[in-house]
């Protein structure tokens, strides 16, 4: 299979899971040598408070990107797998799916004629196969050039640990709920302690933390990154009051580095907190590189009776969410 990353381990669903954020599946679908993969978490509808006539199930990627990892695009073998898949969710009640696809393997191709596919934001990526010299010069803004040897001339450091001690995982998970807490951050990104630590534990092979010290020692800037093959990616990060804003510039420019020597082949960033053009997060990261790349949702109701009637249920139980979870296919999750 070519194209693989961490998003398609059974050991990142395995973590999701261990959130209570639903039961991991991967359905596989093989024929004459060609295959497709499909993880996602299954969740109960009932478990809700909805009154349904019988037991039904909602399906949705793991934070992070999903959809279909595959070896064939070729269009009678699609079909093949979708009708495998929808008579699979026919049988097991499954009343919608919701998917984020990966932007760097473009996979909303595969699903382009079965699913209601999406344009949510631009996400960036850098090309780590160019020389270090030639993303310096060429890739990088001159504006994040400066703030890089602004932190240089402060005197930050980096530690990049591959096997963290529970204290340093705690003083990670301290600067990045103090980052959220900045950043009016939605509910669901204060993971709890639990989560970082079944983080490092069942993606020990993959998971990264860099920490940036300032000249008296003091962690200023923590963040996890994943490495998995070809991909190397930022995953979530913070950094505490003390902290200069030049310490994010220098953060992603050690990793940068790092995961050059690693043998990685393409960096990706991600987007920013929402799908504005403008928004300053991704203004941020793409100071890092000229390549930008769409990532898309996919939306499918599989029962639409069941589902306009959870629907119905939940405009009632919550009138005023309405409006603002109007376009989210599992709203009745809010």
């Amino acid at each position: 299979m070519h194209s693989e990353d961490i998003y398609y381990d059974s050991n990142y669903l395995k973590l999701f899971e261990k959130n209570n954020e639903g039961t991991y599946y991967c359905f596989k679908f093989e024929e004459n040598g060609e295959i497709a993969l499909y993880p996602f978490l299954i969740n109960s509808v009932n478990n809700l408070g909805y009154k349904l006539d019988d037991v039904y199930f909602d399906i949705q990627g793991a934070y992070g990107y999903n959809g279909v990892l595959t070896n064939s695009m070729k269009p009678d073998f699609i079909e093949k797998f979708y009708q495998s898949f929808n008579k699979y969710c026919t049988q097991n009640k499954i009343i919608a799916e919701f998917t984020r696809f990966h932007p760097v393997l473009g996979n909303q191709e595969f699903s382009n004629k079965h699913l209601q596919i999406v344009y949510d934001r631009e996400t960036v990526a850098l090309d780590l196969t160019m020389d270090y010299e030639s993303i310096w010069l060429n890739e990088y803004s001159s504006k994040n050039r400066n703030m890089i040897r602004k932190a240089r001339k402060f005197g930050y450091t980096v530690e990049i640990s591959e096997a963290p001690s529970v204290s340093e995982i705690n003083t990670f998970i301290d600067i990045y709920t103090y980052s959220m807490k900045m950043a009016d951050a939605d509910e669901y990104y204060y993971f709890n302690k639990g989560f970082f630590y079944n983080t490092f534990s069942l993606l020990k092979k993959h998971t990264l933390l860099f920490n940036i010290l300032d000249s008296d020692k003091n962690i200023v800037c923590s963040s996890i990154f994943f490495h998995y093959g070809d991909f190397f990616h930022y995953h979530l990060s913070g950094r505490s009051e003390q902290a200069n804003n030049a310490v994010n510039n220098f953060l992603l420019d050690e990793a940068v580095k790092f995961a050059q020597r690693n043998g990685a082949k393409k960096f990706h960033f991600g987007g920013g907190r929402s799908s504005n053009p403008n928004d300053s997060l991704l203004k941020f990261k793409g100071s890092f590189s000229k390549t930008r790349l769409p990532f898309y949702i996919g939306k499918k109701i599989h029962n639409q009776q069941v589902y306009d009637e959870v629907v119905r249920q939940w405009e009632e139980k919550e009138p005023e969410k309405k409006v603002k979870y109007k376009n989210y296919l599992l709203k009745y999750r809010y």
